[in-house]
């Protein structure tokens, strides 16, 4: 991929081509075969790529082209990170759910740590 700052909301598939030094035929070939590549498109009807879109295709190509993956490895390489991403997410997201109990916990503790204080002895 050429180097080129990544400044623009989107991005034409001539000048994601251009990016990757491919013709436009080639990055049609890709989203036909990786449907998760899908440009969104115009009014018109003209791709327009966002950078997510053009950091995804960075990956196809290195899997395909830098890696040697068969497109099908390839797909499966996307979809066990996918897999791995959501894993890891519901992870997070479960930690979260006991960083919040916890903090109820120990809010409600120190609650009745105050009450305690303040009661008067009898």
């Amino acid at each position: 991929m050429e180097s080129v700052s990544l400044t623009k909301r989107y991005y034409s598939i001539s000048e994601v081509a251009q990016m990757f030094d491919m013709n436009i035929s080639k990055l049609r070939f890709w989203e036909e075969q990786f449907p998760s590549l899908n440009p969104k498109r115009d009014r018109s009807g003209d791709r327009k790529y966002t950078q997510e879109d053009i950091k995804h295709l960075e990956e196809i190509v290195d899997l395909v082209e830098g890696q040697g993956y068969t497109i099908e490895g390839a797909k499966r390489a996307l979809e066990a990170k996918k897999r791995k991403k959501q894993e890891n997410q519901a992870i997070i997201d479960r930690l979260a759910d006991i960083k919040k109990f916890m903090q109820e916990l120990r809010d409600a503790i120190d609650e009745n740590k105050e009450d305690v204080t303040q009661s008067p002895e009898s």
